[in-house]
C-alpha cells in the first residue's frame, strides 16, 4: 500500500515507522524539520529514535501523486489551513485523520474538514502514545468511517499483530471521545499539580467522563462508543501518564511551573470550542467551563478547585 503521512511530529513518525515495518511504501511529509530529519533520520520529537530505513522523507508533495492513502498527523487547529493549501494533492484520496480535537475557529471535527476534499474519509483514534507504537508495543485503536467497504478494506490493509484496529461507523462518537478526553486530562493534571491527590483525580476522571457522554449523546453519538477504546480507553490513558501532553500541561498549570509553549496541547483549543457548543445547547459542563475560565485567566487554580468541590450535592 502506497501511503503518505503528513506531519513529522511524534505521532507522524510513529505511524510512518509501524506502517513501514508492515511492508507498506511510506513517504513522510515533514517540511518544518525536513533538513534535520532527512540528514540524521533521528526524530527528536519521539525520544531521539531512528526512523525506519525505508521511509522516504520529503518537504514537497509534488512527487507523491501516486499515493493511495494519506494519514494526516498534524494538529487539528492546523488541519483546515493545510487542506486548503493542498487541495489538488488531497482530492479524492483516502484521507485518514490521526489528530484529535475540534477546530476552534469553525467548530468542525477533523472528518468534517476532510470530507470537503474526499469521499473516502476515516478517523483513527484510541489509547495510544506515539513512543509505544514506534516500539511495537501492543496497541488497540479504532478506525471509524461511514463508508463500510472502505473501512473494512483499510482495517484489513493496515492491521498488524501489535497494532490492532477495531472498526465502527460512529465517526462522531470516536472523534468526540478523542477530543473531550483531552479537556479532562488537563483538569486531572491540575489536580495533581496542585497536590490535591489521586482521589481528586479519580473523581475528576469519573465526572469528566459523564460530561463527555452528555455532550456526545446530545450531538447524536452512541454511548457505547464513548465507553470503548476511543472514549473511556483514551481517557484512562491520557489522565494517568506523564507521557500525555495534556496531562502534563495541567500539572504545570496546577503547580505554577513552566510548560513548553511549542508542545501541542489540543485540549486547550478544544475546551473553548466545546464550551461554546455546550452553551448553545444548554448543556452544563462544569469541568470544561472551569478549564476555560482558568485558561482565560479569569479565575485561579484554587478558585476552580473550590468551585468544583462546592457544587450542590445530588444523585449520581
Amino acid at each position: 500500500m502506497n501511503i503518505t503521512v503528513i506531519g513529522g511530529g511524534a505521532f507522524g513518525a510513529a505511524i510512518s515507522s509501524v506502517m513501514a515495518k508492515g511492508g507498506h511504501k511510506i513517504t513522510l511529509y515533514s517540511p518544518t524539520n525536513f533538513k534535520q530529519l532527512s540528514a540524521t533520520r533521528i526524530s527528536k520529537k519521539l525520544s531521539e529514535t531512528e526512523l525506519h530505513k525505508e521511509i522516504n522523507i520529503i518537504n514537497s508533495l509534488e512527487n507523491t501523486k501516486d499515493c493511495k492513502s494519506v494519514f494526516l498527523a498534524i494538529p487539528t487547529q492546523n488541519l483546515a489551513q493545510f487542506c486548503e493549501k493542498n487541495i489538488a494533492f488531497l482530492k479524492e484520496k483516502q484521507l485518514i485523520a490521526c489528530c484529535k480535537g475540534i477546530d476552534r475557529a469553525t467548530g468542525k471535527r477533523p472528518s468534517e474538514i476532510l470530507s470537503e476534499y474526499s469521499s473516502q474519509v476515516a478517523v483513527m483514534s484510541g489509547p495510544s502514545f506515539a513512543i509505544d507504537i514506534f516500539n511495537d508495543m501492543p496497541t488497540a485503536l479504532v478506525l471509524a468511517s461511514t463508508d463500510a467497504s472502505f473501512l473494512r478494506q483499510l482495517q484489513k490493509e493496515i492491521s498488524m499483530q501489535n497494532f490492532r484496529l477495531y472498526r465502527t461507523s460512529d465517526v462522531l462518537g470516536v472523534e468526540l471521545g478523542g477530543a473531550l478526553k483531552n479537556i479532562i486530562a488537563i483538569a486531572c493534571g491540575i489536580a495533581i499539580g496542585a497536590k490535591q491527590g489521586d482521589s481528586a483525580k479519580a473523581a475528576l476522571m469519573t465526572r469528566g467522563f459523564s460530561e463527555m457522554i452528555k455532550f456526545a449523546k446530545a450531538h447524536g453519538a452512541k454511548e457505547k462508543t464513548l465507553s470503548g477504546l476511543s472514549g473511556l480507553g483514551d481517557l484512562s490513558l491520557t489522565c494517568n501518564s506523564i507521557k500525555s501532553r495534556n496531562f502534563l500541561f495541567g500539572v504545570a498549570l496546577g503547580s505554577g511551573k513552566f510548560f513548553d509553549k511549542n508542545a501541542t496541547v489540543e485540549g486547550v483549543a478544544t475546551a473553548f470550542a466545546v464550551s461554546q457548543k455546550a452553551q448553545a445547547l444548554g448543556i452544563e459542563m462544569p469541568i470544561t467551563s472551569s478549564i476555560c475560565a482558568l485558561l482565560k485567566g479569569s479565575v485561579s487554580t484554587e478558585e476552580i478547585i473550590h468551585s468544583l468541590l462546592s457544587r450542590p450535592t445530588k444523585e449520581e
